[in-house]
C-alpha cells in the first residue's frame, strides 16, 4: 500500500473462517476504516478501527451472547524483529515479509483478538443450564429434569433404579 492510502468498507463475518469457529451466528457483517501513511522516523504506519457486533456462546448459559467489538489500529509496518524493538509504546508491530498486506486477515486477527477468554453474560443476565434453577428466594426448583445419579443413589441405598 502506498502512504496516505485510506480506505473504509464493510466485510461479511461468514467471510472469515477462522473467526466463524468462535461464532454461534456469522451473520452480520465487520466495518474498517483504514489508512497508511510515514511516521517522522519514515516507518510504515497503518492506523485505523474495525467494529463489529459478534453473536457469540454463553459458557454460563449457552444462550446467545452479543459482543461489541470497537478495536483501533495503531501498527507499524516491520520487516524484522529488531526494529520491534525500537518501537514507541503506542505502536504494535505487523510483521511484513511482503510488499503486500492481506487486509481481511489483519481485520481476523483482530477480531479473534478481541474475543473475550470466556464468553459470558454479565452475572445476573442468565440462568445456567441444568435440572434445577434456582428461584428468587434462593431455594432450588425442579425443572423435572432427571437427575443422572439417581440410579447411583438407589444402587448405594441397596435399591433397583
Amino acid at each position: 500500500m502506498e502512504a496516505g492510502a485510506e480506505f473504509a468498507g464493510a466485510w461479511p463475518l461468514s467471510g472469515l473462517p477462522r473467526l466463524g469457529e468462535s461464532l454461534r451466528e456469522s451473520g452480520g457483517e465487520v466495518g474498517f476504516r483504514l489508512a497508511f501513511a510515514r511516521d517522522l522516523e519514515g516507518r510504515g504506519t497503518l492506523r485505523g478501527e474495525i467494529a463489529a457486533r459478534l453473536v457469540l456462546t454463553c459458557q454460563r448459559c449457552l444462550g446467545a451472547l452479543t459482543w461489541d467489538v470497537k478495536a483501533p489500529l495503531e501498527l507499524a509496518l516491520i520487516s524484522g524483529l529488531d526494529e520491534a524493538r525500537l518501537l514507541p509504546e503506542e505502536l504494535d508491530p505487523l510483521l511484513v515479509s511482503e510488499a503486500s498486506i492481506r487486509v481481511l486477515d489483519l481485520i481476523e486477527d483482530e477480531l479473534l483478538l478481541a474475543l473475550p477468554q470466556i464468553a459470558m453474560h454479565e452475572p445476573g443476565e442468565c440462568v445456567p443450564p441444568g435440572p434445577e434453577v434456582i428461584a428468587e428466594g434462593g431455594e432450588p426448583v425442579a425443572t423435572g429434569a432427571p437427575n443422572p445419579f439417581a440410579i447411583l443413589g438407589a444402587l448405594a441405598r441397596g435399591g433397583k433404579g
